[in-house]
């Protein structure tokens, strides 16, 4: 955090969190929620507390949270939403100064839930209690490896994305997200039903966060003050780049969202995405784009300008790539009289187009290196503000010494600050290269398309930025 403490730090740096409703049966989502903790290595105090266990993951288990000898900041609650009140008076009892309220079953099921939500939340303001949810599971916290979830995680790779989630649509593919589609992230915070805390407050404390570089929010409804929210998401667009998933933009969509965490839309779509046009947030479309841009604007610098260098392994699909291109802001570098002499010691024997460069028929004539060839070349090319490079290496020759060498001309663009977006060939015989190329912060992508369209993010936002 910044100079400025708030109180949303509690939750993701708690010193001791009591885990009600943990489970020493590795078949059942409560398991996790202590196994995490353990096998992550979060630092802080763990008290799981299930009143027919003695010890769970090698730590003593107690019967309540009042039984509980030590002090207890946080407690994450996972037991039906009948009994759950009875655990939160248990809590405020304790003195427990936040709550993650996981289970569902409040207000999204109709009166009878709302009622006892609404109980829980005078009782949790007469005490001076926060809370996340009901119907939440978060946060997350790489820093500490503190983490509230339902299924193993076997790594937090640090980095400078937060998230903040309205539902659990994270929850089932955090393992891939983070250890396979290559996420580094900072923090996450899943709201759920919003009885207390809410998008404005999430957003407020990672705007004022250190540790976060770039903030991806997933949206079903406006709980806060829509003003304020706006406001700040305009002031930290100036610094942070905002990426905004916003659901229920249909009928349907609308009343889906309501059945399951009691999200009120309070205005239509269309004012939604004229109030978020004027703020430069960067409103995405579906879950590929959202999860897309998210790795882009971590991994890679903002381009000095549009101006794109293109490689594919055909012609037909440099044409198309240039389409992409085009149609997202970019427009074709004029590449140097340099690069020119560079890569025509790679053309086949006669003359071809260097942009789009036409890989695959310089690569009947040349060794496989031919990509990086292109690459090397376009380093020092000061018409090149950023490039978009179709990539196919076998996986045995990206994991070897000379792979390790092929990745430095890709490195050396971004570090110029040219941001690079790759796409695969063939994504089976190129799986094996993505990890090493993401470890180096060079994105990866299945289709040109894609790829494109987050260097089309990147210049649109740095546009904004200029403003």
């Amino acid at each position: 955090m910044g100079e400025t403490s708030h109180f949303l730090d509690l939750f993701f740096n708690p010193k001791s969190v009591a885990v009600i409703g943990a489970s020493r049966n590795k078949d059942t989502v409560n398991y996790f929620l202590v196994s995490n903790l353990v096998n992550l290595g979060f630092p802080g105090k763990v008290y799981p507390v299930n009143p027919n266990a003695k010890e769970i993951m090698g730590l003593k288990a107690y019967p309540r949270v009042t039984s509980i000898e030590d002090d207890v900041e946080l407690a994450v609650i996972s037991v039906p939403a009948r009994i759950t009140l009875d655990i939160v008076k248990d809590c405020v009892a304790k003195k427990v100064k936040g709550l993650t309220i996981i289970a569902g079953g409040f207000s999204e099921i109709g009166a009878e839930g709302r009622k006892i939500q609404d109980e829980i939340r005078r009782l949790l303001q007469e005490n001076g209690i926060r809370a996340i949810g009901p119907n939440a599971l978060s946060p997350i916290n790489s820093a500490n490896n503190f983490i509230v979830g339902f299924r193993p995680t076997t790594k937090l790779p640090p980095g400078g994305l937060s998230f903040i989630f309205q539902s659990g649509l994270y929850q089932p593919r955090l393992e891939w997200l983070l250890n396979q589609f290559h996420l580094n992230m900072a923090k996450l915070i899943d709201l759920g039903n919003k009885m207390d805390i809410n998008e404005v407050d999430a957003l407020e404390y990672l705007a004022q966060d250190d540790a976060t570089t770039v903030i991806a929010m997933h949206l079903e409804s406006i709980a806060g003050d829509a003003r304020k929210f706006m406001r700040i998401i305009k002031e930290t667009t100036r610094n942070k780049p905002v990426i905004v998933l916003k659901s229920g933009r249909t009928v349907a969509g609308a009343k889906a969202a309501s059945s399951h965490t009691a999200a009120i839309i309070r205005s239509t779509d269309a004012v939604v995405d004229a109030a978020l046009k004027q703020t430069g947030a960067i409103r995405v479309s579906g879950l590929d784009e959202f999860f897309d841009l998210a790795k882009a604007f971590e991994y890679l610098p903002l381009p000095r300008g549009n101006r794109v260098a293109i490689t594919s392994y055909s012609g037909g699909e440099g044409v198309f790539t240039t389409d992409c291109a085009q149609l997202q802001g970019l427009e074709l570098a004029e590449l140097s009289k340099e690069t020119h002499r560079k890569l025509s010691e790679v053309f086949p024997p006669w003359e071809i187009p260097i942009n789009p460069f036409d890989t695959g028929v310089a690569g009947q004539f040349h060794s496989f290196d031919v990509v990086n060839s292109f690459v090397e070349a376009i380093v020092d090319d000061p018409n090149v503000d950023c490039a978009a490079i179709q990539v196919g290496i076998p996986p045995q020759i990206a994991s070897s010494s000379t792979g390790n060498k092929l990745l430095k001309p890709y490195t050396d663009l971004i570090a110029k600050g040219r941001p690079v977006a790759l796409w695969a060939m063939d994504p089976d015989i190129s799986a094996g290269m993505t990890k090493d190329l993401e470890a180096h912060r060079i994105p990866i992508y299945p289709s040109a398309e894609r790829a494109v369209r987050a260097l089309g993010a990147l210049w649109r936002y740095k546009l904004w930025r200029e403003k």
